[in-house]
C-alpha cells in the first residue's frame, strides 16, 4: 500500500472530501489529490504527513513509513499496528535517560530468558 491510497482510506472513512481534508491541513486540494493518486514527483514531507495524520486521527508513524520517513532503524520497526502503539505508549510514560536504560535493560533480560527457554 501506498501513503497516497492509505490516506485516500482515512479521508473516505472520515467522510471528508479532498477539499475539506485540504482546508484542515491548509494545503491546496490538487496537492492533495496529487498526494492520493501517487502523482507527486516526491514524497510530501514529514511535516506534511504529520498534519494530515492529526487531521484524520490516524498514525503518523504508519504514514511516515509508507513515505519513507523514517530512518532505516525505524522502519522495520513501526511496520505493524503493535510495534507502533508499543512506541506511544512508552514515549508517554518514560521521561528520563535513566527510565529508557531500565525499560531497555527489562526488555533485553525478557529477550534472553526466551532464547534460554527455547534452548532447552
Amino acid at each position: 500500500m501506498t501513503v497516497g491510497r492509505r490516506i485516500r482510506e482515512l479521508r473516505r472513512a472520515k467522510g471528508l472530501t479532498q477539499r475539506e481534508l485540504a482546508s484542515l491541513v491548509r494545503l491546496d486540494h490538487t496537492y492533495v489529490s496529487k498526494i492520493e493518486n501517487d502523482r507527486l514527483p516526491y514524497t510530501p514531507a514529514a511535516t506534511t504527513l504529520e498534519a494530515l495524520a492529526k487531521a484524520l486521527d490516524a498514525d503518523e508513524l504508519e504514514l511516515l513509513a509508507l513515505a519513507n520517513k523514517l530512518p532505516s532503524g525505524m522502519r522495520a520497526a513501526a511496520g505493524t499496528p503493535e510495534a507502533r502503539a508499543f512506541f506511544r505508549r512508552t514515549a508517554g510514560l518514560v521521561k528520563s535517560p535513566q527510565q529508557w536504560q531500565a525499560l531497555l535493560q527489562t526488555i533485553e533480560e525478557e529477550l534472553d530468558a526466551e532464547g534460554e527457554e527455547s534452548d532447552q
